[in-house]
C-alpha cells in the first residue's frame, strides 16, 4: 500500500522540504534564490489564468506578446507590396516587348505555379510550405533558353510580376479550396525570395560587368559552371525566404534558435526546391515547357512523403493523448490534469528555450507522467503524486517509463518519463544527469497537484514550491514556471 505518510509534504503533520537534511551552502543558495511569499498575494488578477481550466492552449496569453510578434508579419507583408509595386513600374516600358517574345511562356508559368499553390504541406515545424509553386518561380527566373522561343531574355521585374500573379492566384485558389485564409506575409516571403534570385541572375552584374544570364551562352560547353551559379544564388533566395518567413512565424522563441530549427526542418525541402527550379531552367532549352511538368514529379512525390509522415505523426500523438486519459478514466488522476501539465509544461519548455523536438518530447512525456498510477494497488488520494513518498514517487517514474518503452517507438520519452520523479539535490551532490525536460515535468505536475486548475490557489502552491527549491525542484525551472504563470514571456534572449 503507498505510503502517504512518510511523504515529504509541508502541510500537516508531513515534514517540510525545509526541515530535511540539507548542507550549509545549499540553504544559503536557496535563500538567495527564494522570492518573498508575500509577493503572490499582491499579484494583480489576470482575465487570462494560466491552466485555469481543461482547455489550456499553448499560445501567449494577451498582453504580453512580444511587439515584434505583431509587427514582423506585417513588415514581411509590406516588403512583398513594395517589391510588387516596383516589379509593376519598372516591368511597364517593357511589357509589350516581353510579351510578343515570350508571352506564352510566362503564362503558362504563371499557370503551373497557381496550380501548384494548391500543394501545400505542412513541415514537422509547422511551417506551411509550397515547393512545387516555389520550384517553378525559381525556374522561370533561372529561364534563359527555351525551345521554339530561342534566348529568354525578359527582365528579372517581368519574373517578379508573373511570379506575384502566379502566387496570389494560387493562394485565392487554395483559400476558395480550404475554406481557411492563407498567411499571407509567408506568401510575401516567397516572392521576396524569387525576386532576389531573379535579380542576382538576370540584373546584377557579377562578372565582370556581365550578368549569370549573358554568360549562359558563353558556357554551353561547360554547363556545370552555370549550374554552379544558380545553385549558389537559388541557396542565397532560399536563406532570404527562410529568414523571413522565421521573422513571421516565430512566436515565443528567440528569433535565433527558431531560425537554426527553421533550417534544419526546411533545409532539405529548400534544396529539393531549388534543385528542381534549376532542372526546370535547364530543362527548357531541349524539352520546352514540357520540362515543368516532368521536372516537377519528383516534388509531387516528395509531398506526398511528407504528408504521410504528417499521418504518422497525427497518429502518435492521437495515440498518447488516448494513453493520457487512461489514469483519468480509471480514477487515478482528476480530469484535465496530464492536459494541463503537459501545456503548463511547453510553456516553461519555451521559456527556457529548449529545441522544437526536445518540446514535442517534453509534452508526449509531460501526457504520459501518471500513467504508472496504474500499477498502485490504491489511487493516491485526488491523484496527487506531489503527496506522494519518494519512494512511490520513483516507482510510478518508472512503471510509466516501462508501459511506453513497449511500445519499441517512445524511447526517449520514456527516458524523460523515468528521471522525472529524481530530486534535484542528486543533480547538485551527485551530479546525475536528469534531463531538463525530467525536471520540468516535476515542477509543473506538483504546481497542477497543488493548485487543480484553480488559479485562486496559484500563490499558495508558489510558496509551497519554493519550499523544496533547490532540493527537491531545479531553482532554474521554477523560475521559468513563476515567470509563465505571472505572463511573462520567460528570459531574456
Amino acid at each position: 500500500m503507498p505510503s502517504w505518510r512518510g511523504s515529504s509534504g509541508c502541510n500537516g503533520s508531513r515534514r517540510t522540504f525545509s526541515a530535511l537534511p540539507m548542507p550549509r551552502s545549499w540553504r544559503a543558495s536557496t535563500t538567495i534564490c527564494r522570492r518573498s511569499p508575500t509577493r503572490w498575494h499582491s499579484v494583480r488578477r489576470r482575465e487570462h489564468e494560466l491552466c485555469g481550466g481543461h482547455s489550456v492552449s499553448i499560445r501567449p496569453i494577451p498582453g504580453t506578446v512580444d511587439r515584434a510578434t505583431v509587427t514582423m508579419p506585417r513588415a514581411v507583408l509590406g516588403l512583398g507590396l513594395a517589391v510588387i509595386v516596383v516589379g509593376v513600374i519598372t516591368a511597364a516600358p517593357h511589357a509589350h516587348s516581353v510579351l510578343d517574345h515570350a508571352g506564352g511562356a510566362m503564362l503558362v508559368f504563371l499557370i503551373t505555379m497557381a496550380a501548384g499553390s494548391l500543394l501545400q504541406v505542412r513541415l514537422p515545424s509547422g511551417e506551411l510550405i509550397s515547393p512545387v509553386a516555389q520550384a517553378i518561380a525559381i525556374g522561370m527566373a533561372f529561364g534563359s533558353q527555351m525551345a521554339g522561343v530561342g534566348s529568354l531574355s525578359y527582365r528579372s521585374e517581368g519574373v517578379i510580376v508573373a511570379s506575384a500573379a502566379g502566387l496570389i492566384v494560387g493562394t485565392l485558389l487554395l483559400t476558395a479550396w480550404t475554406r481557411r485564409s492563407q498567411p499571407s506575409a509567408l506568401v510575401a516571403a516567397r516572392l521576396v525570395s524569387v525576386a532576389v534570385a531573379a535579380v542576382l541572375y538576370r540584373t546584377v552584374p557579377i562578372f565582370h560587368g556581365s550578368t549569370a544570364l549573358e554568360r549562359y551562352p558563353e558556357w554551353s560547353s561547360s554547363r556545370w559552371r552555370m549550374t554552379l551559379v544558380m545553385f549558389a544564388i537559388g541557396l542565397v533566395a532560399a536563406a532570404v525566404e527562410l529568414v523571413l518567413a522565421t521573422a513571421v512565424t516565430t512566436r515565443e522563441r528567440s528569433f535565433k534558435q527558431a531560425l537554426i530549427e527553421g533550417g534544419v526542418a526546411a533545409g532539405p525541402v529548400s534544396l529539393a526546391v531549388v534543385s528542381t527550379g534549376i532542372a526546370i531552367a535547364l530543362g527548357l532549352a531541349p524539352l520546352g515547357l514540357l520540362s515543368i511538368v516532368l521536372m516537377v514529379c519528383p516534388l509531387v512525390l516528395l509531398r506526398f512523403t511528407i504528408l504521410q509522415e504528417a499521418s504518422v505523426r497525427l497518429t502518435r500523438r492521437q495515440t498518447i493523448a488516448a494513453l493520457s486519459r487512461l489514469t483519468e478514466v480509471a480514477g487515478y488522476t482528476p480530469p484535465g490534469h496530464s492536459h494541463r501539465v503537459a501545456m503548463l509544461s511547453v510553456r516553461v519548455g519555451r521559456s527556457l528555450r529548449l529545441p522544437e523536438r526536445d518540446l514535442v518530447v517534453l509534452e508526449d512525456a509531460a501526457l504520459l507522467h501518471d500513467i504508472g498510477q496504474v500499477y498502485l494497488s490504491e489511487p493516491i488520494p485526488g491523484g496527487a503524486t506531489v503527496e506522494a513518498a519518494p519512494r512511490d514517487q520513483d516507482s510510478i517514474a518508472s512503471e510509466g517509463a516501462d508501459i511506453v518503452r513497449r511500445t519499441k517507438a517512445l524511447d526517449d520519452v520514456a527516458a524523460v518519463m523515468e528521471a522525472q520523479a529524481t530530486q534535484f539535490r542528486l543533480v547538485r551532490e551527485h551530479g546525475d544527469q536528469v534531463p531538463l525536460a525530467s525536471r520540468i515535468i516535476k515542477v509543473c505536475n506538483a504546481y497542477d497537484d497543488l493548485t487543480r486548475g484553480d488559479s485562486a490557489r496559484r500563490s499558495e502552491a508558489i510558496e509551497r514550491l519554493y519550499l523544496g527549491l533547490g532540493y527537491e525542484y531545479d531553482p532554474e525551472v521554477l523560475e521559468a514556471l513563476v515567470g509563465v504563470v505571472e505572463g511573462i514571456s520567460g528570459r531574456p534572449d
